[in-house]
């Protein structure tokens, strides 16, 4: 099974552009991102170039040297904003086109179903883990980014080592919304099958090391996790239906068991002593 998770960061890049309705997500995600960016930018410089020119005026700071800086400034900080912006809105974007892929994979029903948990507690789940796992991979990135100054190999074991934190992110929106899980259930389970999550994420991992292609690789791995989580959910409902057939089989049987054992027997006395009658009737008949 582990070898199998290999194929699935390749399988989300071909299925990701034989469908168009995918595609055609991603193209609205970039599209939103290019206009909110350079409604920040404007933003930005209309509102904050000008105070900040006022305010470094009162500092003493002459104004040609004081427009430079507030101009560096206010691209700095359209950057954070805009950052902040991509970082707020990619979780659900993602789980977005997750589920576009499960429902594309007939599994609709499942999304659609009522959940028992309140929507309150499934929000407070996908904060802490969001918490949690950019705290993950933000260490493991760190620790493990000497690891490129070992040719191939140091790669290799960089894709390995921060390729399970991003499986786990790829699969805990499955975990939370179908599944019901808590953030804890959720890395313990993906903890106990580190293996299949090494072996996609690294695929996905050295995906996204890709020069430029690597946007388009971020969500054909996100395509590539739900094609993964939809064949688990597939098999799963396989083995639900066989399990129902098989008690309603072995119920077939002990009620056709009960219906042959409470059938009463054949008295063949019985069958004997009415008929003799019937034949003295005749003879009797015969005589006169």
């Amino acid at each position: 099974m582990t070898f199998r998770k290999l194929e699935y960061p390749i399988k989300g890049i071909y299925f990701f552009f034989s469908h168009w309705s995918l595609v055609s997500e991603v193209l609205g995600i970039i599209l939103i991102t290019a206009v909110v960016s350079l409604f920040i930018l404007l933003l930005t410089f209309s509102v904050l170039l000008g105070l900040q020119v006022a305010l470094l005026s009162v500092l003493l700071i002459p104004p040609p040297i004081s427009f430079i800086l507030a101009f560096f400034a206010c691209i700095l900080e359209s950057v954070v904003f805009i950052l902040i912006f991509y970082l707020l809105a990619t979780p659900q974007w993602q789980d977005n086109l997750f589920d576009a892929v499960l429902r594309l994979r007939g599994l609709g029903s499942l999304l659609d179903q009522p959940r028992h948990g309140d929507r309150f507690v499934l929000l407070f789940r996908g904060l802490k883990y969001g918490i949690e796992w950019t705290f993950i991979q933000v260490v493991t990135l760190i620790i493990t980014l000497p690891l490129h100054a070992i040719p191939v190999v140091g790669t290799i074991l960089y894709c390995i080592i921060n390729g399970w934190p991003l499986a786990w992110g790829h699969q805990i929106h499955y975990h939370i919304l179908i599944k019901e899980w808590s953030v804890k259930q959720s890395r313990q389970f993906a903890w106990k099958n580190r293996n299949d999550y090494a072996s996609f994420g690294a695929i996905g991992m050295a995906l996204q090391l890709v020069p430029v292609a690597n946007f388009i690789f971020f969500w054909t791995t996100i395509v590539g996790a739900a094609l993964w989580t939809a064949d688990v959910l597939i098999e799963e409902q396989k083995a639900a239906a066989d399990e129902v057939n098989q008690s309603e089989q072995s119920v077939a049987v002990e009620a056709v068991g009960t219906s042959y054992q409470s059938t009463p027997a054949i008295d063949e006395s019985t069958v004997v002593t009415t008929a003799t009658p019937v034949n003295n009737y005749g003879a009797t008949l015969n005589t006169k």
